[in-house]
C-alpha cells in the first residue's frame, strides 16, 4: 500500500483550512495516509493566544476575549488530534528532505497554499526538496494573485516545474500558473477537497444542533462589515435572527457585529460546531469560499455577498465565481444593491446541483488517484 503525505494549512485557526485537510484525508483512506504536522514559524504569532510584544494593541484587544480565544484554539487542537492522522510536529527550522523520505507521494493542497500574497505563505508548500516521492499539487488556490509578483521568480518556477501533477482550485488560477510555467505543464482545474465528499461524510463529524430556533448563519471570514450589513438587511426582510461563528477574535470586531444585531457564537467554536451552525441554519449569508462550499454540501439556501473595493468595483472572488459557475448558481452571488429584489425564500433544486457536484467530484478523484498511481502527469 502506497504511503501518502499531505502538506497543507491544517494548523491554522480557520474552519475551511482544517476541514479541507480532513476532507482530502477522508477521500484517500484506502491509502496509508498521514497529515504532515507542519507549523510554519509565522503561526506562532498569527494563531497563538497572544502575539509578540510588538503587537501590544492587538494583544490588549484579544485580552478582553482571551477565554473564548483559548476555548477556540483548544477546540481546533482537539479536532486535529481526533480526526487527522498527524505525524510528529515539525517547524520551519526542521522540515527537510528527511521529513518526506518514507512517502511514495506528497500532496500539497488544498487551500491558498500557493497564494504568494497570503500572510502564511511559505516555501515549504512548494516542496523545494530533492525527494523520491511523487510531488502532487491538489486544488492549490492562488485566489486573486497574479503570479507575476516579485516572489514568482526563477527559483519558484523550478520548484513548481518539479511537480509530477499540478491542479488548481480555480480556472483563472490554473491559467496564471500555466502562463508562469510558459505552458510547459498541463494544469488541471479541480474541486476543493470538501466538495469531493458527500453530506453524509460531514454529518459524521458534525455536532448536535446548537441554536434551537430558526436562524440565519453569517460566515464572513474576513470580518468585512459589508457582509455584516447585508446579513442585517436580510434579517429584517426575513424576520430571522443572525448568528455567526467567532472568526475575528478581537473584542472590537465582535462588538461591532453585535451592534448590528449579529449574535456572535463564542462558546461553540470548534470545527464540528461550525458544521452544525451551517447544517441547521435556515439561510447562509457568506463572503467566503468555504462558506459557499459547505452551503452546497449541506444543501442550504444561501447567498454569497460580493463586496466592493475602495473604487466601488465588485471584488468577484474567483474561487466563489468558479464553484457557482460549475453548479449553475451564479445568481446567488449578489451585492448590497441586489438585496431588496432578491427572493430569499426561493428553493434551490439540489437534486440537480448535488448531482452535478458529485459528477465533477468523481472526475477530480479519478485525476487524483491517477496522479498517485503515476498514470496521470502534468
Amino acid at each position: 500500500m502506497k504511503k501518502i503525505g499531505i502538506l497543507t494549512f491544517h494548523k491554522s485557526i480557520n474552519y475551511g483550512s482544517v476541514l479541507q485537510a480532513w476532507a482530502l484525508y477522508n477521500v484517500l483512506r484506502d491509502y496509508d495516509i498521514s497529515v504532515i504536522d507542519y507549523e510554519p514559524d509565522v503561526y506562532r504569532d498569527k494563531y497563538c493566544l497572544f502575539s509578540s510584544a510588538k503587537r501590544w494593541k492587538h494583544n490588549i484587544n484579544r485580552l478582553l476575549n482571551c477565554m473564548a480565544i483559548k476555548r477556540q484554539i483548544q477546540g481546533f487542537a482537539e479536532f486535529r488530534s481526533e480526526y487527522l492522522p498527524l505525524t510528529k510536529k515539525c517547524t520551519s527550522s526542521d522540515i527537510s528532505e528527511n521529513t518526506f523520505a518514507k512517502y511514495d507521494a506528497i500532496i500539497t493542497g488544498s487551500d491558498q497554499i500557493w497564494n504568494v500574497r497570503a500572510e502564511d505563505a511559505d516555501d515549504a508548500f512548494f516542496l523545494p526538496y530533492s525527494i523520491s516521492a511523487k510531488k502532487i499539487a491538489y486544488a492549490c488556490s492562488i485566489n486573486n494573485t497574479d503570479f507575476t509578483e516579485k516572489r514568482c521568480d526563477k527559483k519558484l518556477k523550478k520548484w513548481i516545474s518539479d511537480y509530477d501533477f499540478i491542479s488548481i482550485r480555480e480556472k483563472s488560477g490554473a491559467n496564471k500558473v500555466s502562463t508562469f510555467l510558459n505552458d510547459e505543464k498541463t494544469i488541471y482545474t479541480v474541486l476543493d477537497p470538501t466538495l469531493l465528499n458527500t453530506k453524509d461524510a460531514f454529518d459524521a463529524i458534525t455536532n448536535n444542533r446548537i441554536i434551537k430556533s430558526p436562524y440565519i448563519f453569517l460566515y464572513n471570514v474576513w470580518s468585512g462589515m459589508e457582509a455584516v450589513k447585508a446579513a442585517k438587511e436580510i434579517s429584517e426582510i426575513t424576520g430571522l435572527p443572525v448568528y455567526t461563528a467567532m472568526m475575528d477574535s478581537r473584542i472590537k470586531q465582535i462588538l461591532c457585529a453585535e451592534k448590528q444585531g449579529i449574535r456572535v457564537e463564542t462558546k461553540h467554536t470548534s470545527p464540528q460546531d461550525f458544521l452544525s451552525l451551517i447544517k441547521y441554519s435556515d439561510l447562509v449569508v457568506t463572503d467566503s469560499f468555504h462558506g459557499t462550499a459547505f452551503s452546497l454540501i449541506f444543501e442550504k439556501k444561501f447567498v454569497c455577498i460580493n463586496p466592493k473595493d475602495e473604487f466601488g468595483h465588485l471584488k468577484n472572488d474567483e474561487r466563489i465565481v468558479n464553484i457557482l459557475d460549475i453548479t449553475n448558481l451564479k445568481e446567488r452571488y449578489i451585492s448590497m444593491d441586489d438585496i431588496d429584489d432578491f427572493d430569499f425564500h426561493k428553493d434551490i433544486d439540489y437534486t440537480i446541483v448535488t448531482q452535478k457536484r458529485m459528477k465533477e467530484a468523481e472526475r477530480c478523484k479519478e485525476l487524483l488517484v491517477g496522479a498517485i498511481e503515476g498514470k496521470i502527469n502534468s
